[in-house]
């Protein structure tokens, strides 16, 4: 999604928040909801509206048939946002409806949270349902932080996301497509920002500018065991040997393909040249997201094309 697009979506949540710093009163929805934690003077609907809007002109039929709201349609009861606030490690089960969700210009339907958020957390963020869903995470000034429709697996939605400013940060849920309500469960998790960087040593690989640990351990069929000795070739590649330094048995790079609109990833690409039993473990040390890959004892080390590793871009 480019930035017009996301600016777009982004609009319609704004002018409806606008409403609720106006009148200084949050109306609740139908569904019972705890105190809501807001910031004053913050609008949101309009801007996340038009930047889906943007967004489901973008991707046309693609994802099925959706249609624009009429203006004169009311985007929240008494025309105010409702905003739930959650706290970290906590998940919540709650539900898109006709009367206790905000409309967005796109004909689809929104739930806003907020939670507190500190400079350099790793925000986890799930949303998952039996429709496809879409998340929003925006920063304290209601600027688009980040967007993502199906990273969760299947058209469920996740967002993994540095936070660059403390302050009151805000997520919205929301069924990409237009008239679709049911249940939902929203989780978030954080991290204390990056406590376990890597460190490169012998047995340690930093890859993709030092994100990535990789570690292997290998067992012989005789019962020999030991960890992997790494050398670094690329800053994204790197051998590991077993036995002797002559004698390479493994290698692996991490490639960014963030880029890649569709399914921002980082991918696992890897190589053996054992028929040994190999554990080869990948950390993602800004998130602690953790991809193991095994070769059993005896077999060929097949290769490794892993495509889909670490949904946890940026």
């Amino acid at each position: 999604m480019n930035s017009r697009q996301q600016n777009l979506r982004l609009a319609s949540l704004a002018f409806l928040f606008l409403a609720l710093t106006a009148s200084g009163v949050a109306f609740a929805a139908e569904k019972p909801r705890p105190a809501p934690e807001i910031s004053s003077h913050v609008s949101l609907v309009p801007v996340v509206g038009a930047a889906k809007e943007e967004l489901v002109r973008a991707l046309g039929a693609g994802k099925g048939n959706l249609q624009t709201m009429s203006t004169e349609h009311h985007e929240c009861p008494g025309g105010t946002p409702h905003v739930q606030g959650i706290v970290c490690g906590s998940t919540t089960n709650d539900q898109l409806t006709l009367t206790g969700s905000c409309p967005l210009t796109d004909g689809s339907y929104a739930d806003f949270y907020s939670f507190s958020g500190t400079a350099g957390q790793v925000v986890t963020i799930n949303l998952s349902a039996s429709y496809d869903t879409f998340l929003f995470l925006l920063d304290p000034n209601a600027a688009t932080a980040t967007t993502d429709d199906d990273s969760g697996g299947g058209t469920n939605s996740q967002i993994v996301f540095t936070l660059n400013s403390t302050g009151t940060w805000f997520i919205v849920a929301n069924a990409f497509q237009a008239n679709t309500f049911g249940a939902y469960t929203l989780t978030l998790a954080c991290s204390s920002g990056n406590p376990s960087a890597c460190t490169a040593n012998a047995t340690t690989l930093c890859l993709n500018n030092g994100r990535f640990r990789v570690q292997v351990t290998f067992a012989t069929p005789q019962g020999q065991t030991g960890s992997g000795m790494a050398v670094p070739e690329t800053t994204d590649t790197g051998l590991f040997w077993f036995f002797s330094a002559n004698n390479i048995e493994a290698i692996i790079k991490v490639v960014n393909a963030c880029s890649f609109v569709s399914a921002p990833r980082y991918w696992v690409f890897a190589g053996g040249l054992t028929n040994v039993q190999v554990t080869l473990t990948v950390t993602d040390t800004q998130t602690g997201t953790v991809r193991t890959y095994t070769n059993p004892q005896g077999t060929a080390f097949a290769p490794i094309q892993d495509t889909n590793a670490f949904a946890t871009c940026p």
